[in-house]
């Protein structure tokens, strides 16, 4: 079954847009990858703002059929609850994708609004 596939990636993250993009297209499977959908010049860095970029990213997740999580940042972490909220399918591809994982999990593992997340989506460090 082809699936749309929500590519969650922090902004750190930006150069390897194509590279999850062209992972999940060779599955068979099509990517929405947010900052495709919402450049940051335009959304989050412009006009729009954070908040109400991330409100339609929220929206997004809910279309999509499934989330992968490429790496962890606050607005991934935000957007996986949500997707797990919901009952979305959710793949953690952090440890392949995101080479600063590490750093970012110590950071928010000590945070109790994502410690349950990172440890039931990314796993034990």
């Amino acid at each position: 079954m082809k699936s749309l596939i929500y590519c969650a990636m922090p902004a750190r993250m930006k150069d390897k847009k194509d590279k999850i993009m062209d992972f999940v297209s060779e599955s068979g499977d099509a990517p929405f990858h947010p900052f495709q959908a919402f450049p940051y010049e335009r959304f989050e860095g412009g006009r729009i703002g954070r908040n109400k970029t991330m409100e339609f990213c929220i929206r997004a997740v809910e279309i999509c059929d499934e989330f992968y999580l490429f790496g962890i940042s606050e607005g991934t972490l935000y957007e996986t609850s949500h997707a797990r909220k919901i009952g979305k399918p959710i793949k953690s591809l952090v440890k392949k994708f995101d080479s600063d994982w590490k750093k970012y999990y110590d950071m928010f593992i000590l945070k109790p609004d994502y410690k349950q997340i990172i440890l039931d989506v990314v796993g034990k460090k």
